[in-house]
C-alpha cells in the first residue's frame, strides 16, 4: 500500500502543477483510479494471495458505490446526505479561503483536510471520496499484519477478512464522504504500532501508537479513550514474563491517569479550546451542560429520552444501559421503518454477538494477555461513546470507529478457542 499512497501523493503534486492548465481534473482522477486498481491487484497477488479474491472484490464493490453515490438521479446510499454535503460544502469554502483553517468550522479537522486537498488538487469530489476506499483497504491489510504478528491461524484470518471486507457499514462508510474511514484507519495504524511494541518490545512503536491516537483525537476527541488500554499495557505488561504484574508503583500512576481521564470526560470545560478536544466543545455548545448532553433528545432516532441525569452518581448508574443501547440501537421495539430493521440485523446484532463472545471467553485473557488490553480498549470506547450519544443513527456511525479493534479481539479469541 506504500506504493499506492506514493502514487496518491504524486497525483496531488500533478494536480497542483496542472491546475492552471486544466480546469477539470476528472480524467486525471480516472487515470489515478485505474493505476491504483492495477497496483492493488499486483500487491494482493504478491503479498496477500489467500485474500486476493475477497479484498479485490470488496475494492470493486466500494468503487462502484462511490460512483453510484456521485451519480445524478441514482439510488441513495444510506447515511449519505446532510453530513456528507456539509463536509463537502465546508471543504470547498476552505479551499477558496484558506484563512478558515484557523477557525472553527463544520466537520472540524476532517473538513479542513478535505479543504487542503481541494486547494492543492482542485475541487474534485471523486478524488477525495476515493481516498475513503483506499483508507479502508489499507486498514484491512494492516489488520492482516496484526493477525500475523499475533499468530492468528490463516483460516481464521480468511473468515474475519471477509467480515471486514463485506460488513455492510464498512462498505457504506468507505464509499461516501464521511470521516469514519480515516478515523478507523488511524485507530488500526495505532493498534499495529502497539502490537509491535507488545510482541517485539519496540519502544519507538509504542510512542507512535500514542501519537497516532492523538492524531485521531483531532478528528474525534473520544478516540483518546483508547489510551487507557495502551497505558494499562505499558505499565503492567512484562515482556520477559509475557504476563501482567501489578505493584503499588504501577497501580498508582495508572489510577491517576484513569481518574484524570474520567474527570475530563465528566467536566470537559477544563480542556475547552484544545484541538484534540474539539468534540467536547461541540457537545457543550449544543447542550446547556454535560449532563444534558448525555440525555440529548436531538434526532428522530433518539433513545432513552426519559432518563434524567443530574449528577455523577446517576451518570455512572445509567452508564451500563447507555452502553447497551449504544452498541445495539436501533432496538427492535424502537424500529420505525424497514431501514431501521435492516440496521438492527446487519449491524447491531454483530455488536451484540461480540459482546456475548467477549463475556463468554473472558477467561482466555490468562493465555493471551493482549486480549485484556483489547477488551479494555473496546469497553472503554463503548463506555465513553455510550455516555455521549443518545441517537441510534449517530451510535451506528460511532461504534464503527472501534470495528477493527473488535475484529482483532475476535481473531485472538477464535485462535485460542481453536487450539
Amino acid at each position: 500500500m506504500i506504493i499506492i499512497w506514493m502514487t496518491a501523493f504524486i497525483y496531488l503534486v500533478m494536480g497542483y502543477l496542472l491546475q492552471h492548465y486544466i480546469a477539470d481534473t476528472t480524467y486525471l482522477t480516472f487515470s489515478f483510479i485505474i493505476i491504483v486498481t492495477l497496483v492493488l491487484f499486483f500487491v494482493l497477488f504478491m503479498k496477500y494471495t489467500q485474500f486476493i479474491v475477497i479484498i479485490f472484490a470488496g475494492f470493486i464493490v466500494r468503487l462502484a458505490m462511490v460512483l453510484i453515490d456521485l451519480s445524478q438521479g441514482g439510488p441513495t446510499i444510506p447515511h449519505s446526505g446532510e453530513d456528507t454535503e456539509n463536509f463537502y460544502d465546508t471543504a470547498t469554502l476552505i479551499s477558496e479561503k484558506m484563512s478558515l483553517l484557523g477557525e472553527s468550522v463544520y466537520g472540524g479537522t476532517y473538513s479542513k483536510m478535505l479543504g487542503m486537498i481541494f486547494y492543492i488538487y482542485g475541487d474534485d469530489r471523486l478524488f477525495v471520496q476515493f481516498f475513503n476506499v483506499l483508507f479502508t483497504i489499507t486498514a484491512i491489510l494492516i489488520v492482516i499484519q496484526i493477525f500475523r504478528m499475533l499468530k492468528v491461524p490463516v483460516h481464521v484470518q480468511v473468515i474475519l477478512v471477509a467480515v471486514m471486507t463485506f460488513f455492510p457499514h464498512s462498505l457504506i462508510f468507505s464509499s461516501i464522504l464521511l470521516r469514519e474511514a480515516v478515523i478507523s484507519l488511524l485507530v488500526v495504524l495505532s493498534l499495529y504500532c502497539f502490537t509491535r511494541w507488545f510482541t517485539r518490545r519496540e519502544r519507538i512503536s509504542g510512542v507512535f501508537s500514542v501519537v497516532l491516537i492523538l492524531l485521531g483525537a483531532a478528528f474525534h476527541s473520544a478516540i483518546m479513550g483508547i489510551l487507557i488500554g495502551y497505558l494499562f499495557g505499558f505499565i503492567f505488561y512484562r515482556h520477559e514474563k509475557q504476563d501482567f504484574k501489578f505493584t503499588v508503583q504501577s497501580v498508582v500512576p495508572f489510577s491517576i491517569f484513569a481518574l484524570i481521564t474520567g474527570y475530563v470526560l465528566v467536566f470537559p470545560g477544563v480542556v475547552s479550546g484544545w484541538p484534540i478536544f474539539n468534540k467536547f466543545d461541540q457537545v457543550l455548545n449544543n447542550d446547556g451542560n454535560v449532563y444534558e448532553a448525555f440525555t440529548s433528545t436531538r434526532g428522530g432516532t433518539a433513545y432513552l429520552t426519559g432518563i434524567e441525569i443530574n449528577n455523577l452518581f446517576q451518570l455512572l448508574l445509567f452508564s451500563p444501559i447507555k452502553l447497551i443501547y449504544f452498541i445495539s440501537s436501533p432496538m427492535p421495539w424502537s424500529v420505525r421503518n424497514f431501514n431501521d430493521l435492516i440496521s438492527f440485523f446487519l449491524d447491531a446484532v454483530f455488536y451484540l454477538i461480540t459482546l456475548v463472545i467477549f463475556i463468554r471467553y473472558f477467561s482466555a485473557i490468562r493465555q493471551r494477555p493482549i486480549l485484556a488490553i483489547l477488551l479494555l480498549i473496546i469497553f472503554t470506547g463503548w463506555f465513553i461513546f455510550g455516555l455521549g450519544i443518545s441517537n441510534a443513527g449517530t451510535a451506528l456511525r460511532h461504534r464503527f470507529k472501534l470495528f477493527y479493534v473488535i475484529i482483532v479481539a475476535l481473531g485472538v479469541i477464535w485462535s485460542r478457542w481453536k487450539r
